[in-house]
């Protein structure tokens, strides 16, 4: 009969602890891609121009219809002989990871700026405003506040697709974990270490964000 070992898991825990911050980096960082091109993103596919709206949607499905890991395995991999640059596995996992959340993210501020009802927008024009001061001063506020939810979900997301990058050799929580677990040939107590890491994080973000969400949440 198998006995699960506790000293295993307390042992194995400093080690996939030290994980943590490399999870968090790849994490942010790729939100930070994701917000800085999904926004542009959704915003021009709002502008009933017909060739952006084609050519950005094509780039939206493109990543949303394929699974991330192999988005990871292609940019670590095929991306460098196409463009003939060294790509360290944390800078592929991080563009990966941030051109799909890109996708997603552009579709929450599409469906955010689409939802602004056109009587502000055609306010702000009759008092000269230009399109971009609308956007800026009128409409981006108000899809900033009212995309929170979606984009805490999407947060979390994040934080969990970064597991991934332990395929391409990152020594994130999860492939600190698989080394441990050669190590040990205890399998149970170390991914079950790794799942709490995981749970743990995600728990907490999760709580971060709602509190963020209550805290600027549009009165109503």
């Amino acid at each position: 009969m198998y006995h699960f070992s506790v000293s295993t898991m307390l042992t194995a825990v400093p080690f996939i602890l030290a994980g943590v911050p490399m999870t968090l980096w790849i994490s942010f960082a790729a939100l930070a891609i994701g917000v800085l091109i999904g926004l542009p993103v959704g915003a021009l596919r709002t502008t009933n121009i017909r060739a952006v709206d084609t050519l950005l949607g094509v780039y939206v499905e493109v990543f949303r219809n394929t699974p991330v890991l192999v988005q990871i395995v292609w940019f670590y991999y095929v991306l460098p002989i196409l463009l003939h640059v060294n790509l360290g596995a944390v800078d592929a996992g991080i563009l990966a990871l941030g051109l799909n959340t890109s996708a997603y993210l552009a579709e929450i501020f599409r469906g955010g700026i689409l939802g602004i009802a056109s009587g502000q927008t055609e306010a702000a024009l009759s008092l000269g405003f230009t399109g971009v001061g609308t956007m800026r001063f009128v409409v981006l506020p108000q899809v900033t506040r009212k995309m929170l939810a979606p984009f805490v979900n999407q947060f979390v997301v994040l934080v969990k697709d970064s597991a991934l990058v332990a395929y391409i050799g990152v020594l994130d929580i999860m492939h600190r974990g698989d080394v441990v677990t050669v190590q040990s040939s205890r399998p149970l107590e170390v991914y079950t270490t790794v799942a709490i890491a995981y749970f743990t994080l995600c728990f907490a973000a999760s709580r971060l964000m709602r509190w963020i969400e209550v805290r600027f949440a549009v009165p109503g």
